[in-house]
């Protein structure tokens, strides 16, 4: 069997949670659709839209105007794929008149800003009326994101919640706990992230006495402002801006550092997180996690169970759950090995890949 996955750009660097996907299925064949390649393409069939000439012209109109491209439907009448899966809401809804035309079942995953941002902006409450009609499922990463598509008018019954999954293998539990206080954030450099947030952590600790540092893992249009900031609280020597680096960097970090930090918040124009993947990867390392009570986060974090929970934007609550891990480091071992066995038990790639492709059969039989 086939599945034909579809996103406008395939992929961007942070999403790696489509790719491991689509790497590890095991009933279906997998193959792409998109208007331009960027990430993850490599031992996949990737379509891409034909950029020159007439036909290009005509499919990138028909896409500015959300229309269906011709493009889109010669790529599905020839591979004739049981299923189309497209990720996001916007790029489902792109997708909804292909799948109807071509008489191919159509399945859609949310994932955060697509239920939080996009519905607020003209045009999209409508368009998402439409999508709820003719796809034949739609997938929440979470609880909340499954209450926030009823809101918006998807039909629950053909709601399904399945959650992120990562590769366990590939984060080893660090049994060697570092006892150095050194703190991180991994993630792009945008308001939602909440960087400034455990900026001004750091400076509470420092003006109570506590020296920590923080390497900053990221890029993003906020660099230049955190870097102003970092100046203005005096930090230049305790936080470290390393830019955008590899995953598997970043796995490297995890086993490097005291604790990860994700204050994460409502971002001006209504973008919220969905859960950071990075949430989950620190947890499958042992790394314990300070994170906001925002979104569906607590859905992984459990207040000093699987780590620690504070308010969106308090930064002194930042800097007292770090006071207690750091002051505590012999008592945080149940902290972390609770949070790996959750993340073994509802965050694996295996179970998450399971979930979506007994999704993909129901949807198949039920056309």
């Amino acid at each position: 069997m086939k599945v034909l996955h579809y996103k406008t750009n395939f992929l961007n660097p942070s999403e790696t949670f489509i790719d491991r996907l689509i790497r590890n299925h095991r009933l279906f064949e997998p193959y792409a659709m998109c208007i331009s390649k960027r990430h993850f393409c490599d031992h996949l069939k990737v379509f891409q839209q034909p950029k020159k000439g007439w036909r290009g012209l005509i499919n990138t109109t028909y896409f500015h105007l959300n229309f269906s491209l011709p493009f889109y439907k010669k790529v599905v009448k020839q591979l004739r794929p049981d299923i189309i899966h497209a990720h996001f809401g916007f790029d489902g809804f792109r997708m909804y008149r292909v799948a109807k035309a071509t008489n191919t079942p159509l399945i859609v995953s949310f994932y955060g800003s697509d239920v939080s941002r996009l519905p607020t902006e003209l045009g999209w409450k409508r368009r998402y009326k439409k999508l709820s009609r003719n796809a034949q499922a739609f997938v929440a990463a979470s609880d909340l994101m499954k209450k926030q598509l009823i809101d918006l008018g998807f039909p629950e019954e053909k709601i399904f919640v399945i959650r992120f999954g990562i590769n366990i293998d590939n984060f080893c539990f660090n049994h060697d706990y570092p006892s150095d206080p050194k703190l991180l954030m991994v993630g792009r450099m945008v308001e939602k992230k909440g960087f400034k947030y455990a900026l001004q952590a750091i400076e509470i600790l420092k003006n109570n006495n506590k020296t920590v540092e923080i390497d900053l893992l990221g890029d993003g249009p906020l660099r230049e402002e955190l870097h102003k900031i970092t100046d203005q609280l005096g930090l230049t020597e305790q936080v470290h801006f390393r830019g955008y680096v590899s995953n598997e960097k970043v796995c490297d970090a995890l086993q490097t550092h005291s604790i990860l930090l994700a204050p994460s918040v409502t971002a001006s124009d209504g973008d919220k997180e969905g859960l950071p993947n990075t949430v989950l990867e620190a947890m499958a390392s042992g790394l314990p996690v300070i994170a906001s009570d925002h979104a569906a986060i607590s859905e992984a974090i459990i207040n000093k169970k699987t780590g620690f929970l504070v308010s969106e934007r308090s930064p002194h609550e930042i800097a007292s759950a770090i006071n207690t891990i750091l002051n505590n480091s012999s008592t945080i071992e149940p902290v972390r090995q609770r949070a790996r066995r959750l993340i073994e038990q509802e965050y694996s790639v295996i179970k998450l890949v399971g979930s979506y492709e007994n999704l993909y059969i129901k949807v198949i039989e039920n056309r």
